[in-house]
């Protein structure tokens, strides 16, 4: 951080923020460091993923003296993605198979089907249980001498 001394306000503090997050990116802060054993080593490889949102400014009001400040969030996952072996005689990759991450994409579309086919039905539903009540409200019968029932419109005519 000694480069932080020579800048003052807005940029120290951006900088600052920046600084802490790539120390604390890396597979080393999660995982640990490289584990050598004889004459093989193991370093653990992880994907790192950021989100960060930065501002800052300064101002220079005549009545109010002026300001300077700076602000900032971020958000930092780090998985686990594999590790290298490394031995006198080659190097090796090996993944680490995540197979609850393969899952999710699959379950969400089935889970999108099912829930569009249930909302669409039930509209449907709705809809035709709504043309049935004005049916049933337009035919109310009256009775005519014989027993019979005729329509509204036809026994006011």
């Amino acid at each position: 951080m000694p480069r932080n001394r020579d800048r003052r306000g807005t940029m120290a503090a951006l900088t600052s923020l920046l600084d802490n997050t790539r120390a604390v990116a890396g597979s080393a802060t999660a995982f640990g460091t490289p584990v050598t054993s004889g004459g093989t080593t193991v370093v653990p490889v992880a994907r790192v993923s950021t989100l960060s949102t930065m501002g800052g400014g300064t101002g220079r009001l005549p009545f109010l003296g002026g300001g300077d400040g700076a602000g900032g969030a971020g958000y930092t996952r780090v998985r686990p993605s594999g590790f290298l072996v490394v031995s006198p005689d080659s190097a090796h990759y090996r993944p680490i198979r995540q197979p609850a991450a393969a899952l999710a994409i699959p379950l969400a579309l089935i889970t999108a089907a099912a829930v569009t086919r249930i909302v669409s039905v039930s509209v449907k539903e709705a809809r035709r249980r709504k043309m049935v009540a004005a049916l049933d409200s337009r035919q109310e019968c009256s009775h005519d001498d014989h027993g019979g029932c005729r329509d509204q419109d036809s026994a006011e005519a």
